[in-house]
Parts: C-alpha cells; sequence; structure tokens
C-alpha cells in the first residue's frame, strides 16, 4: 500500500522525514517494524546511486543524513509525548519502533491522518482519502461543541448533502438558512450545481426559538500539500454570503492532517499561511477525537470503517 521514495524533498525536511519514517515502520514489512540509522543510510544510498549532482555516498553526505536522522528522531520522541495513547511509535535504543502503547485501534485515527498526509505514498487508497478525511473531521468537529449542537456534512460527496441538504446548490442553502433562522437573498440566482461555496462542515447550535440567528461555524477540510490556499474558503463572505442574509461573524476552521509544528507553542509554517483560520492539524483533530464522547476507534462510523479496515489489513507486526 506504502510506497516511499527517499529523496531530497523528504530527506532535507525534518517533518517529512518523521512522517517518512513512521509509514516506512508501520506499513513497509521489509524494516521489520523498526527503523535504524542504516536503514537510512541504506534507504537514501539505493535512492540516489544513480544521482551526478549530489555526493550522497561519500562522507559529508553521510554525516549530513546522520544529523537528519537524529533530528527526526527527537521530532518522532517529541510526538510520542504529546499524543499519548493516540501515538503508534516510540524511540528506543536509537530506532523508531512501530510499538502503539496500549491499543492499537487507539492510534488508528493518527496512522489514517499520517497516511492522508503522504496521499502520493499511498495510491491505491489516493481516490477515497479526501472523502474518508472529511468523514474523520466531522467526528472530532463534534467535541468542539455542546452535545446538542447538529454538526453536519455540507460537502457535495457526503451523505450528509443528499440526505439532508439536498445535492443543488439551491436546495442546500435553502436547508441551511432555514437552520440558521435566516433568508435568503438573491435566491433566483443560486446555482443548480453541486456547489459547496467552500464549507465543507457546517456546525449549529439552536437556541430553541425562531428569532435569527442560531451559533453557526464552517469548516474547510483539506489533504492537498499546499494546504494554506484553502484557509480562506469556509468563510460566509467569500460566496455564501450572496445568497444568505448573515448578519454576524463566525469562526472558520481549517482542518488538515499534516503536523506543521516543531513544538506545541507555534507552528512551524509562515504566519501568513496560518492566519485568518482556525488551523486544526493532525495534533489537534487526534486530541479533538479523543474527548469525543461519541467516537470510538474499535468501533468506528460506517463512513470510515472500510478505510480503517484497510489501515489493519496493511500494518506489519508491531515490536
Amino acid at each position: 500500500m506504502i510506497d516511499i521514495t527517499w529523496d531530497s524533498s523528504i530527506t532535507k525536511d525534518p517533518l517529512q522525514l518523521a512522517d517518512g519514517i513512521e509509514l516506512a515502520v508501520a506499513f513497509v514489512g521489509r524494516y521489520g517494524s523498526r527503523f535504524t540509522q542504516a536503514n537510512f543510510q541504506r534507504s537514501v544510498d539505493t535512492e540516489n546511486l544513480d544521482d551526478t549532482e549530489d555526493s550522497f555516498l561519500d562522507s559529508d553526505g553521510a554525516y549530513e543524513r546522520n544529523e537528519q536522522f537524529e533530528q527526526a528522531l527527537a521530532l518522532i520522541a517529541d510526538r510520542a509525548s504529546w499524543l499519548g495513547r493516540a501515538y503508534p511509535f516510540k524511540v528506543e535504543s536509537g530506532e523508531v519502533q512501530f510499538a502503539p502503547p496500549e491499543s492499537l485501534e487507539d492510534c488508528l485515527p493518527y496512522l489514517f491522518l499520517l497516511v492522508c498526509s503522504n496521499s502520493n505514498y499511498a495510491p491505491s487508497l489516493k481516490n477515497g482519502l479526501p472523502i474518508d478525511f472529511e468523514y474523520l473531521c466531522k467526528e472530532a468537529f463534534r467535541a468542539l461543541f455542546p452535545q446538542r449542537a447538529e454538526v453536519l456534512l455540507f460537502s457535495k460527496n457526503s451523505q450528509d448533502r443528499r440526505e439532508i441538504f439536498g445535492s443543488s446548490a439551491g436546495d442546500a442553502v435553502r436547508m441551511l438558512a432555514q437552520m440558521l433562522n435566516t433568508g435568503l437573498v438573491n435566491s433566483e440566482r443560486l446555482p443548480d450545481t453541486q456547489r459547496e461555496f467552500g464549507i465543507d462542515l457546517i456546525a449549529t447550535y439552536s437556541f430553541d426559538d425562531q428569532a435569527p440567528y442560531t451559533f453557526f461555524a464552517f469548516a474547510q477540510c483539506t489533504i492537498g500539500e499546499e494546504w494554506w490556499l484553502k484557509k480562506h474558503e469556509a468563510i460566509a463572505d467569500n460566496g455564501l454570503a450572496d445568497f444568505i442574509h448573515l448578519n454576524a461573524r463566525h469562526s472558520n476552521f481549517l482542518m488538515i492532517p499534516h503536523f506543521p509544528r516543531y513544538n506545541l507553542r507555534e507552528w512551524s509554517e509562515d504566519p501568513a499561511r496560518t492566519g485568518n483560520c482556525i488551523l486544526c492539524d493532525r495534533f489537534r483533530i487526534c486530541k479533538l477525537l479523543q474527548r469525543a464522547d461519541s467516537f470510538d476507534p474499535s468501533s468506528p462510523p460506517e463512513s470510515i470503517a472500510e478505510v480503517f479496515k484497510q489501515l489493519r489489513d496493511n500494518l506489519v507486526e508491531p515490536v
């Protein structure tokens, strides 16, 4: 299922290298659920034997790769301390091991998010991952709101969109307006397409009256490598407000499976890429799922049960 390319794009970025090592340890049987510095050296050397620009096999190259491996090792050790029982890897005796601390089921969300953020290495799953990711985000999103809140998918390929909102944008926006106790504007211009207006997830909380407006929040979900390009999409003013009357600002979330951080205090990306949205990355999604009373990874919702099964079927035996 997983085919990793050990080129400079992964080896020179500690965040990507940490992900690559995690993937190798969990899904690539030839490493035997362990990954050592020697494994890394051999993998990189084999990948780049024909390279004519860089000297991968000389002593300077070996020293550089040693530093790269040590940086990734430290990051993996930090991830283990940050995520606890939700994280299936550990660093021991200078190697990375696939060793879920308690139940493997507790770690399936992390493994799924890991695969989503590296979908180019999982071609057999790649086409279905964006939809599966949306369903997992829906479960995580629930943890942010009271139990009575309604959390629904608005994305065009979701079951909620078909069965609750309606496939066409006209039907979907009318239903959303009804949920928010508000009205339409420019209703004659509503498209007949499945347009989403950049919104994949919707959370509403009714005050049990008919006065405008109820509480609401929107989210965009993406597994794309350039995820920051999506951060403005789940804002009503960028499209939806042309058709629905809103008199209040709302929270807009961007949910990604990536792990853009070297620590828990700041993002690794430039602030221009992380501002003007509430960013939920792999760490935050895992934490939200741990808080969600309705989510049990050992008995996941039907919408993600199959992909969890595929993950389990392709995992190597833990140490």
